[in-house]
């Protein structure tokens, strides 16, 4: 990638590709590891390239990238993931850090997590400004749980959930990843454990990527998990612009459910985030390689300007794709482990 870097006015500039798609949501791994083994993910750790400790952002280098993109590019929204990022050593402290430039400027903070780990953090959590969480449970059944993660974690989980639920926390979604003749014979089991629950369940199609031995046999679209749940349950639709889920009340409950349909109706068109990998790198897409140079290489150099940062950023964002490639084309990436994209 050529860079060419210009300095200028920083104040109110916002992200905008080659399509004029605005990004106002940055999702930033904050560790490529995890404490499961989840099979649409990372398989018994057989395909990650797991970055060292070293050459992941330090919680500093974060922070001067959360700055110039709440600061400088009109960024509203922050996302949090991994791997599980409640599992990167001392990083409370890193929330702790967060909260006061959510303090100075006005953005979301959220994290996606596996719930293992959220339980005895929750309440710091919330004091450090985090409002949203989105919680991966792909299983109400124990044994199912085992073999689909490696561990069994599934009381802890659903425990967190459980708190989670009682608090002040802005949302609380739950992420379900549906694998046919996996979990698919659970979607109305899940509308009905949480239908008193005033969450969204989120259901989500299986998505290729390197190493998790995708197939259409697997693949359960989002209209037939629609058409299944609604063998039980009444769902109304909520309108909406441009969202990346299709969301429907649960009629008569608490509940909002949601499709996320990444491969059978994809939204690229109304796309307004960027993702950052644990190591720094730019990721335009959740299926696209990352950048060639990593963030971390600019934001360890005090003699780099922010000026410069915001360049390399901008430019980076102009190969962002119209929308994703078919399935056979994402089939033969090679550089697409989800443990070190951050979801």
């Amino acid at each position: 990638m050529n860079l060419v870097f210009l300095c200028g006015k920083r104040n109110n500039m916002k992200l905008v590709d080659n399509f004029n798609r605005i990004h106002d949501y940055i999702r930033i791994s904050l560790i490529d590891k995890c404490n499961l083994n989840c099979i649409y993910c990372n398989p018994s750790n057989s395909f990650a390239r797991f970055e060292s400790n070293k050459s992941i952002l330090t919680y500093e280098e974060l922070f001067r990238l959360i700055k110039i993109f709440v600061r400088d590019l009109e960024v509203k929204k922050i996302r949090f993931t991994g791997g599980e990022p409640l599992i990167r050593k001392d990083v409370m402290k890193f929330f702790e850090m967060t909260s006061s430039l959510k303090n100075q400027y006005d953005f979301e903070i959220g994290i996606t997590t596996n719930g293992t780990h959220l339980l005895d953090k929750l309440d710091s959590l919330l004091n450090f400004g985090v409002e949203r969480l989105n919680i991966s449970l792909d299983t109400l059944n124990k044994t199912k749980f085992i073999a689909i993660t490696g561990r069994n974690y599934l009381d802890e989980t659903l425990t967190a959930i459980q708190k989670a639920v009682s608090m002040k926390f802005r949302s609380v979604k739950v992420n379900v990843v549906v694998i046919k003749n996996i979990n698919d014979d659970e979607l109305s089991d899940f509308v009905e454990y949480f239908k008193t629950y005033p969450i969204t369940l989120r259901f989500i199609e299986y998505m290729p990527f390197t190493g998790n031995q995708w197939d259409d046999s697997k693949f359960l679209s989002w209209k037939e998990m629609k058409s299944r749940i609604e063998e039980k349950f009444s769902l109304t639709e909520i309108q909406s612009d441009g969202k990346v889920s299709k969301d429907y009340f649960v009629n008569s409950s608490n509940l909002k459910v949601g499709f996320i349909s990444s491969i059978s109706d994809h939204f690229c068109d109304s796309c307004n985030r960027l993702r950052i990998t644990a190591a720094g790198q730019i990721k335009n897409c959740l299926f696209s390689n990352p950048s060639d140079l990593s963030l971390k290489s600019l934001l360890a150099d005090e003699t780099i300007s922010d000026d410069m940062i915001i360049e390399f950023i901008k430019n980076s964002l102009q190969s962002k794709w119209l929308k994703h490639p078919s399935v056979d084309e994402l089939l033969k990436l090679n550089q697409n482990n989800m443990m070190s994209i951050g979801g």
